[in-house]
């Protein structure tokens, strides 16, 4: 491991820990006020064997070039997209299966609101007491596993998170909501095969999908640029593209779990840094 990889490492975590320190206090408010509503247990979608063949659709820019493909290898096949992807989904003709959403924001709800709604959520208990209000089909509630401890309540956040909800289930991330998606197809519904779309953790010109919610794009392109954290790197078509620190570790965290499910996850992203 060089001495570059070392400190990108350390700078992530850093960022993670600011990250729960910030946000902490916000998310217990969240489970709180999602208390009244929470009944379904994202442990009732447990497949015990072959759970079939699933696509699971992050919102990498690539999206836009590769939905024939993905609309041509989705049938008989269940979809799960993440939160971002959804509405851009939808509009093209798309309905996915599952949907997961994991951010505390606000913000999130506004993405997830499309007139017909046939996907059921897979929320975390964390997340805006407005998502779950606007959603129309069936949630199940979900822990993110972590490894975070709150040295004033002398408990692990996941397990506060777990007495406060009610909910047992979790999910394992690798930092990012599309880490969410794969490990839910692989783990929680045992998926044959996966096949990646929009997995780009990279970008040219937009960030997202079709454009999908340029000001976060936007705002997150300016914090990166300030901190010094975007990178030059080549795409798997050798053509040079963007990413920035966490992109990086999400694609390496995505790259170790192909690893560990050795057949069973398809790269079908046309432009990405992932290695798979």
């Amino acid at each position: 491991m060089t001495t570059e990889t070392i400190e990108q490492e350390q700078a992530h975590r850093s960022r993670m820990i600011r990250t729960v320190v910030k946000n902490i206090d916000v998310w217990e408010e969240n489970i709180s006020a999602n208390k009244p509503i929470i009944t379904n247990d994202v442990s009732e979608l447990w497949v015990d064997g072959n759970g079939g063949e699933y696509i699971c659709v992050a919102a990498g820019p690539s999206l836009k070039d590769d939905l024939p493909k993905l609309k041509e290898l989705s049938k008989d096949k269940t979809i799960v997209c993440v939160d971002m992807a959804y509405k851009y989904l939808v509009d093209n003709g798309v309905e996915p299966d599952y949907v997961i959403s994991t951010d505390a924001s606000k913000s999130i709800a506004g993405l997830l609101h499309v007139e017909m709604q046939n996907a059921d959520l897979i929320l975390n208990v964390i997340a805006h007491p407005n998502v779950a209000k606007s959603w129309r089909n069936k949630i199940y509630w979900f822990i993110m596993a972590n490894q975070f401890y709150d040295a004033d309540k002398k408990e692990m956040i996941e397990t506060i998170h777990s007495r406060l909800s009610g909910i047992g289930g979790k999910l394992v991330p690798g930092g990012n909501v599309s880490s969410l998606a794969l490990g839910f197809a692989l783990s929680m519904r045992s998926a044959s095969k996966v096949y990646l779309f929009g997995f780009d953790f990279c970008w040219k010109d937009e960030m997202y999908c079709g454009g999908v919610n340029k000001e976060l794009a936007d705002k997150r392109m300016e914090m990166e640029s300030d901190a010094g954290t975007i990178y030059d790197d080549a795409n798997t078509k050798g053509e040079g593209v963007k990413t920035n620190l966490s992109l990086k570790q999400y694609a390496k965290w995505h790259e170790e779990t192909a690893q560990n499910f050795p057949g069973r996850v398809v790269n079908c992203t046309s432009s990405t840094i992932l290695k798979i």
